[in-house]
């Protein structure tokens, strides 16, 4: 019984030998980054090719039936430039550029509320138009606020000022609140819940103490419900959440043909792009409710994927955040982490009548503009975080003293990633005047145990001269 134990022991040992062995390689974090990217990228021009038709419909016939596909494919092309930009970068180039990219955010935030400047859709007011692009400027103060906010608390953390609550809090709330301000005037619920995304993602991986954690928790939430009941339709989507058939033809429209659609799909799907759907069924089949015809053209199966492939994602980012050593990559990994699963999480939600309607794309998975760019910056970022790990500095040394470098590497003129060093701890100034001053007016200091022992040489001398006067 017991030699039988052993062996079975022994076998699945050997069977989880392959998997440990990958793990323990130094780009394992790198390969499962871009594997779940490249797949989560893949089911998206999959649906951009299968809702193109519907698209143009959309559109009212404009351009051709492909013109979806089209734009998809010249948005590739521009995200994996953007893409190549951010994996050349360092971690301390990245940290330099949380700055510039938190200002030019902050002023086009400011710019799209102007009339004139920003281009309005449905009554929302959130887009500027540079011509062949429309720019969303919410999307780049999301990238600005995560590295601001890492920055912010990674300083904050090497001083040592964490401790108190007014370091913690000040300034990294009233900024995320300002920005969520200006987002909503918009307005924008959908973009706004991201942000707050985001900053629960930094307070949690800054490694906060549980109540405050909680009282953060409780504000946002509470934010987030105000701001949900003070515009009437905001607040009708919030009540049809609860009963979406009771009016399936009016406000509960979007939900219960979300939910159709996940339901004609079955286990395996009717077939790509064999989906009714998205003709005139499903509003925004391309964007906001393409996880519901990925349930239908693709199934259960298809859907698991996807969440598969996010949850790979997920564990892909946390070990980037696990396996580095400076803190500022720690904090913009998972707060970057946090926030693209955390919105795949909101988007499948809604579509699945989980929770209310909000209306924000599926990251690499929904058709947008800017919203895809800036994916495939955050996802250049982590790669390049990936790159730096210890493990991944030591390997790709070792290659370049040995002129092993990959070809691709070469060729993208990819840099050799440096170790991390950690900055030299700060001390206190020196009071003014100047270090020498002070020693030449002050006299030398003398401990305690010197004074001491000068005392006793004192009495021990005094003791003897008495005693040779006796004598």
């Amino acid at each position: 019984m017991t030699n039988a134990l052993l062996s079975g022991v022994r076998a699945r040992l050997n069977r989880d030998e392959p998997a440990q062995r990958f793990l323990d390689r130094p780009y394992a974090s790198l390969q499962l980054l871009l594997l779940a990217s490249v797949g989560l990228l893949g089911f998206g021009v999959l649906m951009a090719v299968s809702t193109t038709i519907a698209a143009a419909h959309d559109n009212n016939g404009a351009g051709s039936i492909w013109s979806q596909s089209v734009k998809e494919a010249e948005f590739i092309a521009i995200g994996l430039f953007v893409f190549w930009f951010a994996v050349r970068l360092s971690p301390r180039a990245i940290r330099v550029l949380s700055y510039p990219v938190l200002v030019v955010s902050m002023i086009a935030l400011v710019a799209v509320l102007i009339p004139g400047i920003g281009v309005g859709v449905y009554g929302a007011r959130r887009w500027i138009d540079l011509g062949p692009l429309q720019l969303q400027p919410s999307e780049l103060a999301k990238v600005g606020m995560l590295l601001w906010g890492a920055d912010l608390l990674a300083r904050k953390q090497q001083l040592g000022t964490l401790r108190r609550a007014r370091h913690l809090f000040v300034p990294l709330l009233p900024g995320f609140a300002l920005v969520s301000l200006l987002v909503m005037a918009e307005p924008d619920l959908g973009t706004t819940c991201c942000f707050m995304l985001v900053l629960l993602g930094l307070l949690w991986m800054i490694g906060m103490p549980l109540h405050y954690f909680a009282t953060v928790l409780g504000l946002v939430v509470g934010a987030i419900a105000v701001f949900a009941v003070s515009a009437p339709y905001r607040l009708q989507r919030l009540t049809t959440f609860l009963h979406p058939f009771e009016d399936r033809k009016g406000s509960g429209y979007h939900t219960v043909e979300g939910l159709y659609a996940l339901a004609s799909g079955g286990l395996v799907g009717v077939g790509l792009g064999q989906g009714t759907s998205k003709y005139g069924w499903v509003p925004n089949a391309n964007s906001d409710y393409v996880f519901a015809i990925i349930g239908e053209e693709l199934g259960l199966i298809g859907c698991l994927a996807v969440l598969g492939l996010f949850g790979l994602f997920a564990y892909a980012g946390m070990r980037i955040v696990r396996r580095s050593a400076d803190p500022f990559v720690r904090l913009a990994a998972g707060g970057a982490t946090i926030w693209l699963c955390g919105q795949a999480v909101i988007n499948i939600g809604y579509v699945s009548g989980l929770l209310p309607v909000t209306g924000i794309p599926l990251p690499l998975i929904s058709a947008g503009g800017t919203s895809l760019l800036i994916t495939f910056f955050v996802l250049g970022m982590l790669v390049s975080f990936a790159r730096h790990e210890s493990a991944a500095v030591t390997a790709a040394r070792r290659a370049e003293r040995r002129g092993t470098r990959t070809r691709l590497e070469r060729w993208c003129a990819i840099p050799v990633p440096c170790a991390y060093v950690p900055p030299k701890k700060r001390r206190a100034s020196p009071p003014p005047g100047g270090r020498n001053r002070v020693n030449a007016a002050s006299p030398p200091r003398r401990n305690r145990q010197s004074d001491e022992r000068s005392r006793e040489e004192r009495a021990g001398r005094g003791a003897a001269r008495a005693k040779r006067g006796v004598a």
